[in-house]
């Protein structure tokens, strides 16, 4: 999507916004919907959509980097429609356990992740053993984790990482989502994935459930 340009007081700006969520708390908002996060949420299309389209459901953005969630925070200021079930945090998905409670969370979405093909990078990729335990924890009863990617490699890595772990049941899996118009009822693009499909790029796409 090229390279952002930093904005210097970002981190100072970002907490200006009544979208942002300043600290960990029990409770985000005053009903009690479904609640579903996104990690690495950027610019915020693939939520601000699925917040319009769903006022029932609470959502929640995780995104590391202050000038994006500011970029974010601006396109939900500028809806006509007021979004009382988005929230942004700003943080790296490692502390997801200090901002949400244990089988709080109906759905976590992976929504092209970096990939992190290098070995000795692993330990970041966002679906290793140990995001996968944390995730297992947040997730309530039956919770889902949906995720997409363009990198076949990342894919197969995942499949593996979660068949290992145990504790999940793959529900659906396509290394070509957009192959079968079925498989794209309720789908939601992200930039990243209007991005791949103009370049015809295949989009892949899991959803695994908590046992």
């Amino acid at each position: 999507m090229g390279r952002i340009r930093k904005i210097k007081n970002a981190h100072t700006l970002i907490r200006q916004y009544s979208h942002f969520i300043h600290q960990p708390q029990v409770h985000y908002f005053t009903n009690h919907h479904p609640l579903e996060i996104e990690i690495g949420s950027g610019k915020g299309i693939f939520l601000i959509t699925k917040a319009l389209n769903n006022p029932a459901i609470n959502y929640i953005g995780i995104e590391r980097d202050p000038t994006i969630v500011l970029k974010a925070l601006k396109k939900i200021n500028s809806l006509n429609t007021p979004l009382n079930n988005l929230l942004l945090i700003n943080d790296n998905a490692t502390n997801l356990n200090k901002w949400f409670v244990q089988d709080s969370i109906q759905i976590i979405y992976l929504n092209f992740s970096d990939p992190w093909p290098k070995t000795r990078h692993e330990k970041h990729r966002l679906t290793n053993q140990v995001f996968l335990n944390l995730y297992y924890n947040l997730l309530r009863n039956h919770g889902l984790i949906e995720f997409k990617t363009d990198n076949l490699s990342f894919y197969e890595y995942s499949l593996l990482s979660f068949d290992s772990f145990g504790k999940f049941t793959k529900e659906f899996s396509t290394i070509n989502l957009y192959q079968n118009l079925c498989d794209l009822k309720d789908n939601v693009q992200t930039e990243y994935e209007q991005k791949f499909i103009n370049q015809n790029v295949t989009i892949k796409k899991i959803i695994w459930k908590k046992n």
